[in-house]
Formats: C-alpha cells, sequence, structure tokens
C-alpha cells in the first residue's frame, strides 16, 4: 500500500471521528435550544474554525443567522 493511501486513510478515520463528536455535542440535550458556539464545536475536535465549519456543513448543520451558533435542528422563521 503505498504511504499516501495510508495517509489519506488515516486522515478520513480522524475526520469520521471528528464529524461524528460534532454530531453528538450538536444532539446533546444540554446545550441551549440545539445550538453550539463554533468556539465550543471547535475545541471539541481539537480543529481550526475552517476546518469545523467545512465538516458541520458535510454533516448538514445549519449556521444561526443571528450569532456565530450551529445547530443540526432545521431552522425555521418565525
Amino acid at each position: 500500500m503505498p504511504w499516501n493511501a495510508i495517509l489519506a486513510w488515516r486522515q478520513s478515520v480522524y475526520e469520521w471521528r471528528q464529524k461524528r463528536k460534532l454530531r453528538e455535542m450538536l444532539n446533546d440535550p444540554r446545550s441551549a435550544r440545539g445550538f453550539r458556539s463554533i468556539i465550543q464545536l471547535e475545541k471539541g475536535i481539537t480543529a481550526d474554525r475552517a476546518t469545523t465549519e467545512r465538516l458541520l456543513l458535510v454533516i448538514g448543520a445549519r449556521k444561526s443567522e443571528a450569532s456565530e451558533e450551529w445547530t443540526l435542528k432545521s431552522l425555521v422563521a418565525a
């Protein structure tokens, strides 16, 4: 197996774990209104903002229009 394939596999496993952690954090019933701040999410998966936002979009999370918070719930305008 070529070295690049091994590195790509390791990266995909690492990102899979990060996405699983993001889902857990966003589905946690203790989070206020089902939202988590981007700072909490970054620290939770030990990643930078760009990586965190990219993974959030991949798992189908949505950003609040009012603040730097994310949720997996649908955003319905009241």
